[in-house]
């Protein structure tokens, strides 16, 4: 089957869906040692779709009816807020770490391991501050991780040693990492995945 925006917003993800840059709204090591309520299967996939500069407002008011689909079995906030500064760097970092700038150190879109403002809190060995990514390979090395993305200084905060499956694409493009989210979510459909 050939992959279109539209079958595989349609058809193909499953799991979570949240929206805005905003920081999650308790602490990531709560993600990761709570228990599932009596009835309730856990999980075992999470797609996590973000989109850049969206505002509460706008995204009321937009006709999204895939959005509408996907969220009806996910989960959304529109109870988030973002960190300050309010620029994309130190929020993407603060969604995927569960922690504001002044933990991660992530504070303006120029951040590298290399040159920073603000040190974070703890790393890893290798310098990162700990994302989900590290939290879930800890918690489960078999699960399954992947990072798509399109602005090349997204991946800086994370430790790609985490991360089974990266993708970046220049120019604004993003099609062809649907197919690949795809691919990778099919690859592992037996294995927990996380997919970004």
């Amino acid at each position: 089957m050939k992959i279109t925006r539209r079958n595989f917003f349609k058809k193909t993800l499953a799991g979570t869906l949240l929206l805005g840059a905003g920081m999650l709204p308790q602490p990531l090591a709560a993600f990761t040692t709570a228990q599932p309520k009596r009835g309730r299967q856990k999980a075992k996939r999470v797609v996590l779709i973000s989109l850049d500069g969206i505002s509460v407002a706008g995204f009321r008011q937009a006709n999204t009816p895939r959005l509408d689909e996907l969220l009806a079995q996910g989960v959304l906030s529109l109870q988030t807020r973002v960190v300050m500064p309010s620029v994309t760097l130190p929020n993407w970092t603060s969604h995927l770490t569960g922690s504001g700038p002044e933990q991660h150190g992530v504070v303006n879109n120029n951040w590298t391991l290399a040159d920073f403002k603000l040190p974070a809190v703890t790393t890893d060995s290798d310098g990162y501050y700990p994302s989900v990514f590290t939290l879930l390979k800890e918690k489960n090395p078999n699960i399954k991780t992947a990072f798509y993305y399109n602005w090349l200084n997204l991946i800086y905060p994370y430790n790609r040693k985490y991360l089974d499956e990266v993708s970046f694409l220049e120019e604004d493009a993003y099609i062809p990492n649907y197919e690949k989210a795809f691919n990778f979510l099919v690859e592992n459909r037996n294995s927990p995945t996380m997919a970004v």
